[in-house]
This record gives C-alpha cells, structure tokens and sequence, in this order.
C-alpha cells in the first residue's frame, strides 16, 4: 500500500457516521488494493454546483450542517480532514452528503498536534499552511468557511487563476461579499475564516 491508500484505508476503517461514506470491505493482491464502498448516485457536489452554479441559502445551509456534523465526528476520532471541497463530498439516494477521499487527512491528531505539510487544495490553503506556521484541526472549520461562500457565490472567496494571486488574496486580502448575501452567512463565513486559527470559530470545537 501507498501511504495515501493506507490513510485512506485507515480513517473509513474508523468511521462509522452518517454523513461519511461507508467502507464495506478491504483487501488487496501483490499490485492493488481494493475498497468497497457505499454508493452515492448523486455524484460530487463540485458537478452539482457547476451545473446549478450556486446553491440557496437554504439548501446551502443544509450541506453545510451536514459537513459540520461530519467534521465533528472525524475530529472526535482524532482525525484532520485537511482536503473539504465540493469535489470531496458525494450526494446519497436521499439528497444527504458523504465525506470521501481521505488520503490527505491526518490521525492520531490530538489538541497539541502541530503540522507543517503543505498540502491540500489551491483555493483552500488556510493562511496558516502558506505562511508554513503549525497548523491544527482548525485548518478544516477555515475550509468549511470557504466551502459555505463558495455554495453561495460559486466560486471560493480569493480565487484567482494567477496562483502567486491567490495565495496573497489568502494571505491578506478581504473577502468580497455580493449584496444579495444574508447578514447571518457574512457573520459566519468571516468567523470561520479569521486569519488567526486561536480566535477561529470553531478553535474550541464544533
């Protein structure tokens, strides 16, 4: 096994909750290795929003308790996701949400872990991967702020196609909110993406 498909492995090994997808079986021969896993029908959310461009304020309130709960859970298993996107997360027969691809996510990670990997997806590096200072859990509820404001907007709240662009706008930049956003998602997107992980929402638990 690869270290990705171990980790991946790892984690579904330990999940058990309904907004994660389900691993039903693992084996593997001499070059592969093999997960069955639940069916989700209704494909990725990053289809879904590039075909619907942009999600209500109540259905987009809906996924996002969703992911919450779901984050929630993989924290509570001492688990960092570190990878929240659209295209991470698959839609079930009923409409609800499954976290998948956990390769990137970190375990063991308890309140005093620190990590300094650079990785995860362009447009939602925390500040605090790019500037390469020790990073915790809190790096998923930013992610989760991202993830909200792109549902709402549809596209994630510093893009740029110059990536030198995007990591300044990470960095330092503010975040643009459309008129016809609510008062109540302003609130919560700007506190979920506090450069500062310690005064995040979210630095003390779902």
């Amino acid at each position: 096994m690869t270290r990705y498909a171990q980790i991946e492995r790892d984690v579904l090994a330990l999940s058990n909750h309904n907004f994660v997808v389900k691993m039903y079986f693992s084996f593997q021969n001499s070059k592969n290795v093999f997960l069955l896993l639940e069916y989700c029908p209704g494909g990725d959310l990053g289809k879904v929003l590039k075909k619907e461009r942009k999600f209500s304020e109540e259905v987009a309130k809906i996924y996002v308790c969703e992911v919450l709960l779901a984050l929630e859970y993989l924290h509570s298993k001492s688990v960092m996701y570190r990878d929240l996107k659209p295209d991470n997360i698959m839609v079930d027969h009923f409409g609800h949400i499954k976290l998948v691809d956990f390769g990137l996510s970190k375990t063991n990670v308890d309140e005093s872990y620190a990590s300094t990997s650079f990785l995860g997806t362009h447009a939602y590096l925390a500040p605090e991967i790019l500037q390469q200072r020790n990073y915790g859990k809190s790096v998923d509820w930013y992610n989760l702020g991202v993830l909200m404001y792109e549902f709402l907007v549809g596209v994630p709240p510093y893009y740029s196609d110059n990536i030198d662009k995007l990591y300044e706008n990470i960095k330092t930049g503010a975040i643009q909110f459309p008129r016809s956003m609510s008062a109540e998602a302003r609130d919560l997107i700007s506190k979920l993406m506090i450069r500062n992980p310690m005064t995040r929402l979210g630095f003390n638990g779902a």
